[in-house]
């Protein structure tokens, strides 16, 4: 092999870098979190619902209150797919994503967006 063939061979073989974030506010702020690079920034999410699946919770103060918070910060808003994903959440399908808060998982029902628009009013 060429020294020029050999160049672009290792070229070709180098994974492309993910992108990161750095958290801005709150407990981990100035902590990074990686974005993987399937996370694309053109794809949109509405959350209609955030619960948590088929688990048994304990009625408890802290479950409630991390249902709550999770409740009133996702569902109703339209989020880009890598900011879902650089905030925690693993987006398992179109319809349907993961959020770990409070040591639990909740489940996020989702709705594929056109682009980002007001707030949904949340379903009781």
């Amino acid at each position: 092999m060429s020294a020029d063939n050999t160049a672009k061979a290792s070229a070709a073989n180098v994974a492309p870098s993910n992108e990161s974030y750095i958290v801005a506010e709150g407990k981990k702020r100035g902590a990074t979190r990686d974005v993987r690079p399937e996370a694309r920034h053109d794809k949109f999410y509405t959350v209609l619902r955030v619960h948590p699946g088929d688990a048994i919770l304990t009625d408890n103060w802290h479950t409630n209150e991390v249902l709550d918070h999770a409740k009133k910060n996702f569902e109703g808003y339209t989020f880009q797919m890598r900011t879902l994903e650089a905030w925690g959440a693993s987006i398992e399908s179109d319809h349907r994503g993961y959020y770990t808060a409070g040591g639990r998982i909740w489940v996020l029902d989702l709705e594929p967006a056109a682009g980002k628009k007001p707030r949904v009013a949340p379903k009781n």
